[in-house]
């Protein structure tokens, strides 16, 4: 992080922050089930969601609630006013979610990772970018994640939306699109380039001046839950103190690399939540429906099962290696692009294994099934793309440089 402060972080650990909402999750995602069993293992509960949270009707509603309980502050440090949590705890409490509210657990997916990726920009550089830390937590203050552009580029440290330097900091022209939370977040973490082709990462408050939101622009997938709009920035003032980061553009550094670690680890603990609710309607359906005899739904729901613990433990095994220092960033990438993939794959093959278990009430609208098929939907169109992350991992082995830019 780029800044002139002289101040130093606590050195006393504060307890971390009581939930400003305790309550239990919705039981209706909660009950004990044999899939829960299995499926639940290895997955923690790192916060209290507040009760009835799926029955607000408004989607940018239940994202604000959600903030005003320990979520938002999972990843930050104990010291500065969070809770101190790793990337499985943070993943956990992504997938706590997603059997709740799928919609705000995609949405809330981006904060997740946008904090999550200063936390560990903070913890390897020990530069000045505790205070942004200690801000979001001492507010409770969401983060939306704005690199996506229309027509951008796969890789996400090229950037249209450009930088231009003003003083201490830069004048911002661009858009960002999609983006969740559009208007619910306070902060956007954000990506611009400069003219010299440097690429600058920052927070960026949602009320500076010259920035504007178009909230709810994206009413299909499971994003139509999410707050997902498009940022208008013109001319927008940039403060040299909020960038923490710098590289050349395209480059793929070390903050690339956990990134995608990041996000991968939380999207796939994510769908895996949403994806075992849809596991639990089926299995309550079949057990309903069930006579005496062999059941010929039995087996479709042990390949559904079989699918997420793969998954689930993929997502753990990505988020443990990492954290202890197992994978180099070579290999960090790959294993995060396989995770990524892994987890596209997964879904369409869970679906299609419950697809004749559940019947014609997953096309209904209105019915819980429906609604975790629409959802589940947006895991395609999420970073790094699909296009790229097999060959990147092919790559790889063949000791080639991976390619983000695709056509």
């Amino acid at each position: 992080m780029s800044a002139t402060a002289t101040a130093t972080p606590p050195a006393t650990p504060a307890p971390p922050a009581t939930p400003a909402t305790s309550s239990t999750p919705a039981t209706s995602s909660t009950a004990p089930s044999p899939a829960r069993d299995l499926l639940d293992a290895g997955w923690g509960s790192p916060v209290a969601l507040p009760d009835g949270l799926a029955d607000v009707g408004d989607p940018a509603e239940r994202i604000r609630l959600v903030a005003t309980t320990d979520f938002p502050v999972v990843a930050i440090p104990a010291e500065l006013g969070g809770l101190g949590g790793d990337i499985v705890d943070v993943a956990s409490a992504q997938r706590q979610l997603g059997l709740v509210d799928p919609g705000a657990a995609i949405g809330l997916c981006m904060h997740s990772h946008s904090v999550g990726l200063v936390v560990e920009h903070q913890n390897r550089l020990r530069d000045q970018s505790w205070m942004l830390l200690q801000a979001i937590a001492g507010r409770r203050a969401l983060v939306g994640s704005a690199f996506a552009e229309p027509g951008g580029s796969a890789n996400l440290m090229r950037s249209r939306t450009v930088a231009i330097p003003d003083g201490r900091g830069f004048r911002l022209t661009g858009t960002k699109f999609p983006c969740s939370l559009a208007t619910t977040a306070e902060l956007f973490c954000l990506n611009a380039q400069t003219p010299d082709g440097e690429t600058v990462v920052a927070l960026l408050p949602a009320a500076a001046e010259g920035l504007t939101a178009d909230g709810a622009a994206w009413p299909g997938m499971g994003m139509r839950s999410s707050d997902t709009g498009r940022l208008h920035l013109q001319d927008v003032h940039l403060d040299d103190r909020l960038v923490y980061h710098r590289a050349p553009s395209g480059s793929t550094d070390p903050i690339v690399v956990m990134g995608f670690v990041w996000f991968a680890t939380l999207m796939a603990a994510t769908y895996h939540g949403v994806l075992t609710r849809l596991v639990d309607l089926a299995a309550d359906g079949a057990r309903a429906a069930s006579g005496p005899a062999g059941d010929p739904r039995s087996p479709l729901l042990g390949e559904a099962v079989r699918e997420l613990l793969a998954l689930g433990g993929a997502a753990q095994w990505l988020g443990r290696t990492w954290a202890g220092g197992g994978l180099d960033h070579r290999a960090a990438l790959a294993a995060a692009m396989a995770v990524r993939a892994q987890t596209s794959a997964t879904r369409d093959r869970v679906v299609a294994a419950l697809t004749p278990v559940i019947g014609s009430r997953l096309y209904a609208a209105g019915h819980p099934a429906n609604a975790l098929l629409v959802d589940s939907l947006a895991v395609h169109h999420h970073p790094p793309a699909l296009l790229v992350c097999d060959d990147g991992v092919g790559s790889t082995l063949l000791g080639r440089e991976v390619a983000f830019d695709v056509a």
